[in-house]
């Protein structure tokens, strides 16, 4: 039985390094991916360009990402203090495509336009604002300090993601300031790579929603919890 126990422990160990070697594999993976995009966009801005007009394949996968994150949350997680992060990452991807940008009469305008209209009503405009708010306030902040604690993955890239979303904003203030000082080329340099930033917050929310939060820990005495590994070892 000891061995057998012993072999159980070491498959189990290994399976969990496994997971974590992949998992900070894949991290370091998407740092030298994004690392590289922002290279390119700093020496080559006018081609990068291309890439980031409204609508175009950097906003689009901006709002895949958050859209596919909020479905994720809205599925993986239950109860209304969770259904808040569904419901932020859908309001998200609904701003960060603009109705103005398709031909008026289409599916795609008809859609977002509707979207508008409806979220401009104020009581609904209230309502989100106190799930959301509610939601952060009473299953948000908790599990997040419980993240923290425990070093969660999840946790550490969501962070990450908020960096980019702030210094995003913070470039785009940037120009707003000093578009007088700067040059054509800084102009279009900068406002990629907030654009390109904005990406990785979504792409970053969206692993955030994927990898999930930590789970809360089982209630049981120490006995009962090696009474139930007996069992599972006969």
């Amino acid at each position: 039985m000891t061995i057998k126990l012993n072999e159980q422990v070491g498959g189990l160990s290994y399976g969990f390094m496994s997971r974590a070697q992949y998992a900070r594999l894949a991290l370091w993976g998407a740092a030298l991916l994004a690392g590289a995009l922002v290279s390119v966009i700093i020496v080559w801005p006018e081609f990068a360009a291309k890439f980031n007009h409204e609508g175009g394949p950097i906003e689009t996968v901006s709002a895949a990402g958050l859209f596919v994150a909020g479905l994720s949350a809205l599925w993986r997680y239950r109860g209304v203090t969770r259904a808040y992060i569904g419901l932020t990452c859908l309001l998200l991807a609904e701003r960060e495509l603009e109705a103005d940008i398709y031909s008026e009469g289409s599916l795609p305008f008809a859609i977002l336009h509707g979207l508008d209209v409806f979220l401009d009503i104020v009581w609904v405009r209230v309502a989100l604002i106190l799930l959301v708010l509610g939601g952060a306030i009473w299953h948000g902040i908790p599990t997040g300090w419980r993240a923290f604690k425990q070093r969660n993955l999840s946790l550490i890239v969501f962070v990450a993601a908020g960096c980019a979303a702030v210094t995003a904003q913070l470039l785009e203030e940037f120009v707003g300031l000093y578009s007088g000082a700067l040059s054509d080329l800084m102009q279009v340099r900068l406002f990629v790579l907030e654009e390109t930033l904005e990406m990785f917050f979504s792409i970053g929310i969206l692993a955030s929603v994927l990898i999930g939060w930590p789970k809360t820990q089982s209630n049981g005495t120490p006995h009962d919890q090696d009474s139930r590994a007996i069992a599972d070892i006969r």
